[in-house]
């Protein structure tokens, strides 16, 4: 779980969605095409964390079940979590920071009043959480990544492609290193479809984007196990270093025709700086004003 002191700065952050991002109701995001937020719109049944100011109690004296009141303007979004959470991202910190980075995004969301779904592609399983609503909710939802741990080989498209999206429509949070054996692009793709507006956090550790080796090494694939012996030197590290610029320019490229946001982060990054860094440039967060 985020320490105290990083939560107190993320009070002052809050996730940008895009003015036309809508939900289900109840939430505290905005649609501007739905006409007056004290416009009566439906029910829904009531879940732990929802606002109990908003249960109607007329409907329960005559049900004995508890319904909210759904209003046209004010709308519920959902922000959906997808983890790459295969071997490769165990290494390098990688994991470490595409989880704090996960807790911080539920933290500003379940904050918003929206809520917030996980899913963690591990090998061939998808590890789904519960939809979490409401602040109390931040404890849980940390508790669940707690009891992921990254293995398997990575296929981000096939997972990705075949993931349950849950929830009203709103925001979806890829959190990657994109080394799949599949195609990648796959996993976006199908959120896109799902009419979820979608971000990319592309995490790198620093040895993959700044290596430093010299002379004879042997690398292993921490998915495969596959070992290669080579010298490394300058001409290897050049090499490395233009496949590794073509792979993120191919990365960028892609999302950005596709209206995807981007960010690229090294896993060693502080918390805070990524967020104000890279996923402000990206504009899925801003300063509270």
């Amino acid at each position: 779980m985020l320490s105290d002191a990083v939560l107190r700065r993320l009070d002052r952050l809050q996730l940008f969605y895009p003015a036309n991002a809508r939900g289900g109701a109840g939430g505290m995001r905005r649609s501007r095409a739905l006409g007056s937020s004290v416009e009566f719109s439906d029910f829904r049944e009531y879940v732990p964390g929802d606002d109990i100011r908003r249960v109607d109690w007329n409907a329960y004296a005559r049900f004995d079940r508890l319904y909210l009141k759904l209003f046209m303007e004010e709308q519920e979004t959902t922000l959906f979590v997808l983890l790459d959470a295969s071997a490769s991202m165990a290494g390098g910190g990688k994991w470490e920071a595409a989880r704090a980075i996960a807790e911080a995004l539920c933290y500003l969301a379940l904050r918003a009043g929206d809520r917030v779904c996980f899913a963690c592609l591990r090998g061939a399983e998808t590890l789904e959480s519960p939809l979490f609503a409401g602040r109390a909710a931040y404890e849980k939802a940390s508790a669940f990544l707690d009891g992921v741990h990254p293995a398997g080989r990575t296929r981000l498209g096939e997972g990705g492609a075949a993931v349950r999206v849950r929830g009203a429509r709103g925001m979806a949070v890829v959190l990657s290193d994109l080394f799949s054996e599949d195609d990648w692009t796959r996993c976006p793709t199908r959120l896109l479809y799902a009419r979820r507006q979608t971000a990319l956090v592309h995490i790198l550790a620093r040895e993959e984007l700044e290596p430093d080796v010299s002379g004879a090494v042997r690398l292993a694939d921490s998915e495969t196990g596959e070992k290669i012996d080579l010298l490394a030197g300058g001409e290897a590290l050049r090499a490395y270093r233009r496949a590794l610029a073509e792979f993120l320019a191919r990365s960028q490229d892609w999302c950005h025709k596709h209206a995807v946001r981007y960010a690229q982060v090294a896993a060693d990054e502080d918390l805070l700086a990524a967020l104000l860094g890279p996923l402000t440039r990206a504009g899925m967060i801003r300063s509270r004003v």
